[in-house]
């Protein structure tokens, strides 16, 4: 981890929903990928903070609605942010997510597309 800009905060990405979760061919997930912004030390939420959630996977397994690929949510008060509905593509398998933010170690999120 690093410092975040000009805060001295170290910050943690906490898996806060969405993650392992399964759905069938085309079919909309359950839940969309939610994390959770933190100071790593005293795990007091931080706020207002851009969270970046980047699609991994190589064959077209999940996209966010609209086939996006990537999207970037703002933390509320609590320190969530949350995307879009995610969408299972034609292929069965496991897609994998990066999620980042600013001055945190990014962190891996799951879903599988059962076939």
């Amino acid at each position: 981890m690093s410092a975040k800009a000009g805060s001295g905060q170290l910050l943690a990405i906490r898996p806060a929903g969405g993650t392992g979760q399964h759905a069938r061919p085309h079919q909309t997930f359950a839940h969309p990928l939610k994390a959770r912004l933190v100071d790593s030390r005293t795990d007091i939420p931080v706020a207002d903070s851009e969270v970046t959630f980047v699609w991994d996977s190589m064959s077209q397994q999940a996209l966010f609605e609209g086939e996006e690929t990537t999207v970037t949510a703002h933390t509320d008060a609590q320190g969530y942010a949350e995307t879009p509905p995610l969408v299972a593509g034609d292929a069965a398998g496991t897609a994998t997510f990066t999620v980042i933010a600013e001055g945190a170690a990014p962190e891996q999120f799951e879903v599988t597309v059962d076939g």
